[in-house]
C-alpha cells in the first residue's frame, strides 16, 4: 500500500490599479503544445518545506512572471485535490498580491533557477533538517524544472474577459476592493 503526502500549492492572483481600472496579471506559455494548451495562467506552484505562504506566493511570481516589488494583500482561500484528481492530492491557497502602479503593460519571461538558487528552505532545527532533507532536494529539483520556460505575461482588465485554466479563477470573486 502506498501513502501520500499532500502537496501544498500556492496561486496568486496579482493585481494592478491604473487609469483604466484595475488588472489582474496573467500569461500564456510561449513554447504550449497547440495540441494540448495549458491555457491563460495565474503564477502558482509548489510550496518548499518549511516555507510560507507569502514567500511561497512571491517566489512563485518572481519565477513565473519575474516580477518582484509586490504586496501581500491578503489569503484568499484554499483548494483541496484528492487521491484521484489529476497530480494526485493537494491543498492550494489562493492569494491576492498587489503590485505598484506602472510598469510595461506586456513583456516575456523565461523561468530560470536563479529565483531559487540562492534560497533554501528554513532549518527549524538540525534533527528536522536531516529529516528532511531528501523532501528539500526533491522539491528544489522540482522547481528547476520548469527552467528555460519562456512566459508571455500581461495585464488583463478586471472583470475578465479570459478564461483562466483549471481551478485558477476559483477564488477570483473574493478579491477584496481597489484599495484592498
Amino acid at each position: 500500500m502506498s501513502i501520500y503526502g499532500v502537496r501544498r500549492r500556492v496561486a496568486c492572483y496579482v493585481t494592478r490599479t491604473t487609469e483604466g481600472g484595475r488588472e489582474l496579471l496573467v500569461f500564456d506559455h510561449v513554447d504550449d503544445d497547440p495540441d494540448d494548451p495549458s491555457g491563460v495562467q495565474i503564477p502558482a506552484g509548489g510550496m518548499l518545506p518549511f516555507e510560507g505562504i507569502e514567500d511561497a506566493a512571491l517566489r512563485e511570481t518572481e519565477e513565473e512572471t519575474g516580477l518582484t516589488g509586490l504586496t501581500f494583500a491578503a489569503q484568499l482561500g484554499g483548494h483541496e485535490r484528492g487521491m484521484n484528481d489529476p497530480g494526485g492530492p493537494s491543498m492550494t491557497t489562493y492569494v491576492h498580491l498587489q503590485a505598484s502602479d506602472g510598469g510595461p503593460d506586456a513583456w516575456t519571461h523565461t523561468v530560470t533557477s536563479q529565483a531559487t538558487a540562492g534560497s533554501s528552505a528554513p532549518d527549524p532545527s538540525a534533527d528536522a533538517a536531516e529529516a528532511t532533507a531528501l523532501s528539500a532536494q526533491d522539491s528544489v529539483a522540482a522547481e528547476h524544472a520548469d527552467d528555460g520556460m519562456v512566459s508571455a505575461c500581461r495585464w488583463e482588465p478586471l472583470p475578465l474577459s479570459v478564461e483562466l485554466a483549471g481551478d485558477q479563477a476559483k477564488f477570483l470573486e473574493n478579491l477584496a476592493g481597489p484599495d484592498g
